[in-house]
């Protein structure tokens, strides 16, 4: 197993973070390939719901379960994955920055690469990073 992680500090307090990132829709915003989200209301641990994203020209469906959610400090859900590949848990972390947040992502992966886990994994930070500006941009205009 892999942890990638990635921060970054938004000038927005932290139960308005909390309520972007625990808004399953917003998802939406943030990635031009998601087509749909069929999510129940409210999410508690135990949840699932179903992504679907579009890529050239093709739809896949993904389903995630939310196993953490701690109001203003913690969020993860897992990407439950069909074999052979493993599943993925994506935790959101939140703390205090003097009336902003920082928020922080570790991605729980099996990275299967052989020979290329470096690049792979470089990939998966860039990515992390991309929706972390993405978020703090979306909350802060």
């Amino acid at each position: 197993m892999a942890i990638i992680e990635s921060s970054i500090t938004i000038n927005t307090p932290i139960e308005k973070v909390f309520e972007f990132i625990t808004n399953i829709e917003n998802q939406k915003k943030l990635s031009p390939y998601i087509s749909g989200i069929e999510a129940p209301s409210p999410l508690q641990v135990g949840s699932r719901y179903t992504v679907k994203t579009t890529t050239a020209g093709r739809t896949f469906e993904s389903v995630n379960e939310v196993v953490a959610l701690e109001p203003n400090k913690k969020f993860s859900i897992k990407t439950l994955a069909k074999p052979p590949a493993s599943d993925v848990t994506n935790t959101y972390l939140l703390s205090d920055e003097g009336g902003g947040t920082k928020l922080t992502v570790q991605m729980d992966t099996v990275v299967m690469a052989m020979g290329m886990e470096a690049m792979v994994t470089n990939q998966l930070k860039a990515a992390q990073d991309t929706g972390l500006a993405a978020i703090k941009k979306a909350l802060e205009g």
